[in-house]
C-alpha cells in the first residue's frame, strides 16, 4: 500500500476547501484518505474541531459575504450564561440577513435575519453582539436566564447603568416583536451588582416571594472601621446577609477563606445565611424560604405585590 503524501504544513493545522488545498499542490485523490475529515460539507481538517470556537473557526472556510455566528453559538463564543443543554449545543448557528438564504448543512441551524445586526470579531470571527445575542435568545431560554445576563451587562460593562439600560431598550425596540415583553420584564428585574449566576437566581427567588431587595456585593466595615467583606446579598437593617456558595467554593484556598471570612461577619454581629444551587429548587427552596424569612424576622405567608420595579 503507497505511503500517504504529507500535507504541506500550511494545512496540517486547522480548516480548509478544496480550492485551497488545490492551491498548495494537494489533489482531489489525496483529499478523499482517511486521515483527511470533514467536519461540514467543503470543509477539510485533520482533527475533528473540539470546542465552539474550533467549530467555528472551521466552518469559517465555508462562510458566506454577510454571514455571521448568532443565537446560542453568538452566547457561546460571547462567553454569556446558558442552560447547560444550550451551554453544551454542538449544532452551529449561522445567520444571514435578508434577502440572502440562511445557510443549510449538516450540523448547522441556518437562520435569516429581516435586518443587518450589530456585530462583532472575535478571532477574526463575525459575531452577533452581546445586545442583540441577548435578544437571540429570548425564544430559546428561560425569563430567569435572561435576568442573568441582563445582569451580568449591567454588573461589568464600564458604563453608567442608564445608558446601559438605554441600549437594552434600543435592542428589544429592533428585536423580534413577539419577544419584546420578555426582553423588558427581565430588563427591569435585572440588578446592578451581582456577580454570579447563582446570585442573581438566588435574589429573584426572595424578592418574589415577598422578601425585601437586597443590597448587592455591597462592602462592610465593623464598628472599628475594619473591613469585614463583600457578601452576595446584604439586609443591613436586620444585619443579615446571604452567600451563594458554587462549585468553585469547594476549592481548599477558597473553602478556607470563606470560613474565615463568615467567622469575621458573626463577631461583627451578622447572621450568615450559606446557600447552594440545590436551595433553589424542589423542596428545598420552600425551606430556604422559610429560613430567610426567619432570620429576616418577615412573617410567613408574605407576598409579593408583583416583579421589582427597573430602577
Amino acid at each position: 500500500m503507497p505511503r500517504r503524501s504529507p500535507l504541506p504544513p500550511e494545512l496540517r493545522e486547522g480548516a480548509f476547501d478544496r480550492a485551497t488545498a488545490e492551491r498548495f499542490g494537494v489533489g482531489a485523490g489525496r483529499l478523499r484518505d482517511k486521515d483527511i475529515l470533514r467536519p461540514y460539507r467543503g470543509v477539510q481538517a485533520t482533527s475533528t474541531p473540539a470546542s465552539t470556537l474550533e467549530r467555528c473557526l472551521a466552518y469559517a472556510v465555508r462562510l458566506r459575504p454577510g454571514q455571521l455566528f448568532s443565537h446560542v453559538t453568538a452566547a457561546q463564543l460571547l462567553g454569556l450564561s446558558l442552560p447547560e443543554r444550550l451551554a453544551k449545543q454542538t449544532v452551529l448557528d449561522v445567520s444571514a440577513v435578508h434577502p440572502a438564504h440562511a445557510p443549510s448543512t449538516r450540523e448547522v441551524r441556518g437562520h435569516r435575519l429581516r435586518r443587518e445586526p450589530a456585530r462583532i470579531e472575535i478571532h477574526g470571527l463575525p459575531v452577533c453582539g452581546t445586545l442583540e445575542t441577548w435578544c437571540q435568545l429570548a425564544s430559546l431560554v428561560q425569563p430567569d436566564d435572561l435576568v442573568v445576563i441582563a445582569d451580568r451587562f449591567l454588573t461589568d460593562l464600564p458604563r453608567p447603568e442608564q445608558e446601559i439600560r438605554i441600549r437594552m431598550e434600543d435592542a428589544i425596540t429592533v428585536a423580534d416583536p413577539r419577544t419584546g415583553p420578555r426582553l423588558r420584564q427581565a430588563m427591569a428585574e435585572s440588578r446592578r451588582g451581582s456577580a454570579s449566576p447563582g446570585e442573581t437566581r438566588l435574589r429573584l427567588l426572595l424578592v418574589r416571594a415577598g422578601l425585601p431587595e437586597p443590597e448587592l456585593n455591597a462592602p462592610l466595615y465593623d464598628e472599628d472601621g475594619r473591613y469585614l467583606g463583600k457578601p452576595d446579598l446584604v439586609y443591613r437593617e436586620q444585619r443579615v446577609v446571604f452567600e451563594y456558595e458554587g462549585d468553585g467554593h469547594r476549592e481548599r484556598r477558597q473553602f478556607r477563606y470563606d470560613i474565615e471570612r463568615y467567622e469575621r461577619f458573626r463577631d461583627a454581629g451578622w447572621t450568615v445565611v450559606r446557600v447552594t444551587g440545590d436551595d433553589l429548587v424542589g423542596d428545598r427552596r420552600e425551606r430556604l424560604l422559610e429560613r430567610a424569612r426567619a432570620r429576616l424576622r418577615i412573617p410567613a405567608g408574605t407576598t409579593s405585590s408583583g416583579p421589582p420595579a427597573a430602577r
